[in-house]
């Protein structure tokens, strides 16, 4: 069906076992193949499954199935179909939901999330990126949506050597430059083109609701706020709501956020500027809930010593401005830093700070991001809901 790519005899356990990732040194010998190109995998005389290849990553080959069947639109239409009914089973109150999670939805390289009609892909590989129109084919069988689109996964991208653009390509249909998303009886502005991933982080959704009790009636203050995701649902109950990103675009977008909720923006504080600059010169006691939701601080693993410095410096900041009976709520998304390490990093925070931290609950990302235990790299968000004492 495709070109043959054989793997050394001892070296295929991992993958028979689940994991989706054939690294080069496993690769015995194959037949001559594109970056990007489908391949039949085999070991021995026994056939293993067919994914695609590059021979320019350390990743050599991803897993697309374990049968010998054609990798067309129809194989990914029923991959989406199943997929679909998977995350609407269990992703309630709400009308955006990641619909493929790459390796752990056994499509790996591949993102899909939906904000209401519109659909928006990103290829981290270039093998999906060679399957993008198939895969915009699937996806409009499945959900009839009124827009596909495809937007580049920038970090990812250089690795595999995609072509670099700020530009949403239309695979279908016509996108809307706002999209309104409905979650837990909130509601949000979404801006694919301009805004950062995807264009919303859907992986927060249960933990923003989370919040609600360590927020009601209390002046909270959200670090890295984004379009202001967390400030939005703690503005429900809380007696004012400060939000900070270095994005002044994110921050107009927070503002109306707050009013698509009737919320009077002028009620509460909204901050363009650097958040380690704003912890270092807040004062002491000034807000009673502090929520850190930083993005990423390690795309790759020779940055996880940055990472974990810079997570310790803004969770240091923020306790030491901190009163005892005060609420500090931490999450990390970074792959790189496990959660253990994440524990480690929050507890030395404590230390600098001259503090103790006891932890009210812990939580990782939701239902439509679940992780598969084949796969333990798509188990990456952390969030713990800590209360600061003395």
């Amino acid at each position: 069906m495709y070109k043959r790519v054989i793997l050394h005899k001892d070296r295929v356990k991992n993958v028979t076992e689940g994991h989706p990732w054939i690294f080069s040194g496993a690769i015995l010998s194959s037949e001559p193949l594109e970056d990007g190109e489908l391949c039949e995998i085999h070991s021995q005389s026994r056939f293993v499954g067919i994914g695609y290849y590059h021979g320019g990553v350390d990743i050599a080959i991803r897993l697309l199935t374990r049968k010998e069947e054609p990798i067309d639109v129809a194989f990914f239409e029923h991959r989406i179909r199943r997929l679909k009914a998977e995350k609407e089973m269990w992703t309630r109150n709400t009308n955006a939901y990641r619909v493929v999670f790459g390796e752990s939805d056994a499509l790996p390289g591949l993102i899909v999330d939906k904000y209401d009609h519109t659909l928006v892909m990103q290829c981290h590989t270039l093998g999906m990126e060679r399957l993008k129109d198939v895969i915009a084919q699937a996806l409009t069988r499945v959900y009839q949506p009124k827009c596909v689109c495809r937007k580049a996964a920038v970090h990812s991208g250089r690795i595999e050597g995609l072509a670099e653009s700020a530009e949403v390509e239309i695979l279908h249909g016509k996108l809307d430059e706002d999209i309104i998303i409905e979650e837990n009886g909130f509601r949000f502005f979404v801006n694919v083109a301009k805004g950062q991933k995807t264009g919303f982080f859907l992986d927060q959704r249960q933990n923003r609701q989370s919040i609600l009790p360590y927020c009601e009636k209390r002046r909270v203050l959200n670090c890295f706020c984004y379009t202001g995701g967390f400030s939005v649902y703690a503005a429900s109950v809380a007696s004012r709501v400060t939000s900070v990103d270095i994005s002044g675009g994110a921050i107009e977008y927070a503002r109306r956020n707050f009013e698509l909720n009737g919320f009077d923006p002028a009620a509460h504080e909204f901050v363009a500027g650097d958040v380690f600059d704003y912890l270092g010169a807040m004062h002491r006691g000034s807000f009673d809930t502090v929520i850190l939701d930083p993005p990423s601080f390690a795309r790759k693993k020779v940055q996880i010593k940055q990472a974990i410095k810079a997570y310790t410096t803004i969770n240091s900041k923020a306790l030491e401005k901190m009163a005892p009976g005060s609420i500090l709520v931490s999450s990390s998304c970074t792959t790189h830093v496990d959660e253990l390490t994440f524990i480690k990093i929050l507890n030395q925070s404590a230390v600098n700070a001259g503090c103790s931290l006891k932890v009210l609950h812990s939580a990782m990302q939701p239902f439509d991001h679940a992780y598969n235990l084949s796969f333990l790299e798509g188990r990456y968000l952390k969030f713990f809901v800590m209360l600061r004492g003395e």
